[in-house]
């Protein structure tokens, strides 16, 4: 853009007035770098999107339900043990108070044992089991409302110390 200024003088006052004119050339640096950031962010985009998921892991987020939203997974895989005193894969998760969660457990095609799992909270103390121990009967998904924002312990293992892989998956119910 060029700036073309006017002085005028009318009665010994002097009046100035400035207009703005749109030239035709080309700000080539200018266009370089618009075109070097539409291409990363078209890069990033593809790359973010394109991602590969496990179809174990789609599968068990959408039989979740379609009133949860997927928080986390977790792959499990584990061999055989001769014996379980305690579930064997453990990870630690923050929940928060007054939060409903569902947690969906599937089971590869290959495995010997049914997924199961049990929350513990800062104190080691069981909150919930997936394994009910008085009728033997394993449920796919358990909810639970969260009463104590805080640390909580997930624990997973297949039924009899057996063999298996499987995802656990942690929605927020809404």
């Amino acid at each position: 853009m060029n700036r073309a200024c006017f002085t005028q003088t009318i009665l010994k006052l002097k009046y100035s007035t400035c207009e703005l004119h749109h030239t035709n050339k080309i700000n080539y640096t200018m266009m370089k770098k618009s075109i070097i950031t539409l291409a990363f962010l078209f890069t990033f985009g593809l790359l973010s999107f394109g991602q590969v998921t496990d179809p174990l892991i789609s599968n068990c987020a959408i039989n979740a339900g379609a009133n949860a939203r997927y928080l986390k997974d977790f792959r499990i895989q584990l061999g055989k043990t001769a014996s379980q005193s305690e579930l064997r894969y453990k990870a630690n998760m923050s929940l928060w108070k007054n939060t409903k969660y569902r947690f969906t457990m599937c089971n590869a095609q290959d495995s010997k044992g049914q997924l199961i799992l049990s929350i513990k909270d800062e104190s080691n103390k069981l909150i919930l089991s997936s394994f009910d121990k008085k009728t033997g009967k394993i449920f796919s998904f358990i909810d639970f409302e969260c009463q104590k924002s805080g640390i909580y312990q997930i624990n997973y293992d297949f039924t009899n110390g057996q063999q298996g892989s499987g995802v656990g998956v942690v929605s927020m119910i809404k």
